[in-house]
C-alpha cells in the first residue's frame, strides 16, 4: 500500500491500520513480459476508447462496496444489498446466491462484518469466510468446492472493491495456487516452462506483485489511480492467457462472448460488464 502515497483507507481490524506487507516471491517476475504486454494493452485501449471508462466504471463499483459495506452501514446490510454486490462478481455471481440465500441475512452479515472487521489476520478472515458459510450445491465434493472457491472470490472482492488502496485483488484469476495458475504466472520469468510456480497464497504475494506492476507502469509514465490501473491491466494478461489456451477450440467465446469487443473479458473479469438480467439493481448503479 505504501506506493499509492495516500493514506489508508478506513482500515478492516481492530486497530484500525490494517496494512498488507508484500511478502518477498519465491520467483523472479520479468520486466521484458511486462514491457510486451503493456505495449499491447496501450494499444487495445488506444482503439477503445482508452483508460478512463474502465476507472469511472471501478471508482463507481468501489463507491457501491465502499457505502454498502461501510461498518456502521452493515448493521443494515440484508440479502438486497447482498445480492447487489453478487451481481459485479463475476467469479460468484453464477454459483454462491443458493448457499448466502439459504444462509440468511444475520448469519451472512456476521460472516462478512468479521471479514472485513474481525480482528484475525487477513488471510484467516478470507479463508473463514469461504470455508464458514454453509454450501448448496450439487452433493458431490467437486461442487462443494466449486462454491467455496466462488466464495473466496466475492470475500476477496468485497475487502479489495470498499478499500481498493488497502486491499490489492486476491481473487482466483489474479494467483491461484491450486492450480498454479492466473494473471501473476504471465509474469513470472520462464513461468511458461514451469510446471508448477511457488508464489503461494499469501495476501503478501498479491501486494507484492501489484507493487511491481505498479512500479513498472510508473517508469513507463502511468501514475494514475494504480488500484485500479493494475487491476485493469491484470485482466487484460488473464484474458491473453485464456486466448492462448483455449485458441482453436472457441471456448473463450462461448463461455465470455468477446468476439466484437477485446476488452469484454476484461470487463467480466472485473465485473463492469453489462448486467446479465434485465431487472439488475446493479444495471441501474454501475451504468
Amino acid at each position: 500500500m505504501l506506493w499509492f502515497k495516500r493514506a489508508p483507507e478506513a482500515t478492516g481490524n481492530k486497530a484500525g491500520g490494517e496494512i498488507v506487507e508484500p511478502t518477498a516471491l519465491a520467483v523472479e517476475l520479468d520486466g521484458r513480459v511486462f514491457a510486451q504486454k503493456f505495449a499491447r494493452f496501450l494499444e487495445i485501449l488506444g482503439e477503445e476508447g482508452g483508460i478512463d471508462p474502465f476507472i469511472s466504471a471501478l471508482e463507481v463499483k468501489h463507491q457501491l462496496f465502499a457505502k454498502v459495506l461501510g461498518r456502521e452501514a452493515l448493521d443494515g446490510f440484508g440479502l438486497e444489498a447482498l445480492e447487489t454486490l453478487v451481481e459485479t462478481v463475476m467469479p460468484a455471481r453464477k454459483r454462491v446466491w443458493p448457499s448466502l440465500e439459504a444462509y440468511g441475512a444475520v448469519p451472512v452479515r456476521e460472516a462478512v462484518r468479521n471479514l472485513l472487521y474481525g480482528a484475525q489476520p487477513l488471510g484467516e478472515r478470507l479463508a473463514l469466510f469461504a470455508q464458514g458459510v454453509p454450501v448448496v450445491s450439487d452433493g458431490t465434493p467437486k461442487g462443494e468446492r466449486k462454491v467455496r472457491r466462488a466464495l473466496m472470490d466475492l470475500g476477496a472482492e468485497m475487502l479489495h472493491f470498499r478499500a481498493p488502496v488497502q486491499y490489492p485483488l486476491m481473487t482466483r484469476w489474479v494467483w491461484d495456487q491450486a492450480v498454479h495458475a492466473g494473471a501473476l504466472r504471465e509474469f513470472v520469468k520462464g513461468g511458461d516452462t514451469l510446471e508448477k510456480v511457488p508464489l503461494g497464497s499469501d495476501p503478501g504475494i498479491y501486494e507484492a506483485g501489484r507493487r511491481w506492476l505498479a512500479e513498472r507502469m510508473a517508469e513507463n509514465g502511468l501514475y494514475r489511480n494504480p488500484e485500479f490501473i493494475v487491476d485493469v491491466f491484470l485482466a487484460h494478461a488473464y484474458a491473453d492467457y485464456m486466448r492462448a489456451l483455449s485458441s482453436g477450440m472457441g471456448l473463450l467465446n462461448a463461455d465470455f462472448g468477446g468476439k466484437g469487443d477485446p476488452l469484454e473479458v476484461v470487463k467480466k473479469l472485473l465485473g463492469i460488464d453489462a448486467a446479465r438480467r434485465t431487472d439488475s439493481r446493479v444495471k441501474k448503479v454501475l451504468h
